[in-house]
């Protein structure tokens, strides 16, 4: 039997609102949070775009956020130095996500990894065959060069984002989220594109090769599924 996946909505937060909500919808981060707990999600993903884009901070409010529920928190957005890494590390997050710009120092990368274990994860931001830090022209290296010097340092799990269909609902990149569960001892989760339930399905498909959870955002704020449908076809269904 095909393993489950976890999925993990996201809740994007800027200026202290949700920045995904479309229309006149809630975006309140706290009731966004709520609302995909009710729902039956089992992770969160919060990020913080602003500290992302280097515009600010939204420190308080995610470590507010990451307390409130039972339900474990991965954190992420612009986590590439000791300072930020502390600031989420204080917080109650499950996991802490390394922006992928982190990698221009792979060696503190792994010393991350190596001491905190579990609860740190390994973004990877994917264009073109290229790892980058996204919102900026910094270029990383090849994949598989980027994921040859990482192999072995002993990270549990890598979230992987196809950069080219980010929020773009064009649908997941299978193949790269393969590409990378083959090529790497943790477990991946994807993010990027998934724009319907078929998409969830040929993911689930990689779930016995390493592809572990999904990543939910624009498909989820703009109704192209539900989250009560996608838990069942993920195999999570409350």
């Amino acid at each position: 039997m095909t393993s489950a996946l976890t999925l993990l909505p996201a809740v994007d937060i800027s200026g202290g609102r949700a920045s995904q909500v479309v229309g006149d919808g809630e975006d309140d981060p706290a009731q966004v949070v709520a609302r995909w707990v009710a729902e039956g999600a089992k992770w969160l993903h919060l990020v913080d775009l602003d500290r992302a884009f280097g515009r600010g901070e939204n420190a308080a409010l995610i470590a507010e956020l990451t307390a409130a529920h039972d339900v474990p928190v991965q954190v992420s957005g612009g986590i590439a130095d000791e300072a930020s890494l502390a600031v989420a590390l204080e917080t109650a997050a499950a996991r802490v996500n390394l922006a992928s710009s982190a990698l221009r120092d792979r060696g503190w990368v792994k010393e991350v990894v190596r001491e905190h274990a579990a609860r740190i994860a390994v973004g990877i931001d994917v264009q073109a065959g290229e790892v980058v830090a996204r919102g900026s022209d910094i270029r990383l290296g090849s994949l598989d060069d980027v994921l040859a010097d990482l192999d072995g340092i002993g990270c549990r799990t890598y979230v992987v984002a196809d950069a080219n269909r980010d929020g773009s609902l064009h649908g997941a990149d299978t193949d790269l989220f393969r590409h990378v569960a083959e090529r790497v001892e943790g477990q991946v989760i994807a993010s990027g594109g998934v724009a319907s339930l078929d998409d969830l399905r040929r993911l689930r498909l990689l779930a016995d090769v390493g592809v572990s959870g999904v990543v939910l955002g624009a498909a989820l704020y703009h109704g192209a599924l539900t989250l009560a449908d996608a838990l069942e076809v993920a195999g999570g269904a409350r």
